[in-house]
């Protein structure tokens, strides 16, 4: 069996430019959610989604996914777009956090048709 490997040019439409970015994903518990967003903000992290009540199976046991009357408990999960350097800067956060308390950080390579949408305000209006 052959696997073909196509890149997201390959996919991208005519006309349609894909830029490429990081993505981060980060489960932590819902404490833990302050933080995260803290260091988002200062790495400049122009955005992000949050899942609330994530359950799964992980080094610690089974979570589940929304415990009654207690969200700081419950897992969350933060799904986050951008440049590299800006990620870099909220991995060495994390880094320090997953030190005194239990998460996991997924970084992946992504691509994004609408740049500006991921840069900081002052970024977007030079590219």
């Amino acid at each position: 069996m052959t696997r073909e490997t196509t890149s997201m040019n390959d996919v991208a439409p005519e006309g349609v430019t894909l830029h490429a970015l990081k993505k981060l994903e980060v489960i932590v518990h819902g404490e833990d959610l302050p933080t995260v967003q803290d260091l988002m903000a200062d790495a400049n992290v122009t955005g992000y989604t949050l899942v609330r009540d994530v359950a799964g199976l992980g080094q610690h046991g089974f979570h589940e996914g929304r415990l009654l009357f207690n969200e700081q408990a419950s897992l969350v999960m933060i799904i986050a777009v951008a440049p590299p350097a800006a990620i870099r800067t909220v991995i060495a956060g994390l880094r320090e956090l997953f030190e005194r308390h239990s998460g996991v950080m997924f970084v992946s390579d992504t691509q994004v048709v609408r740049l500006d949408h991921f840069l900081p305000d002052q970024e977007a209006a030079g590219s």
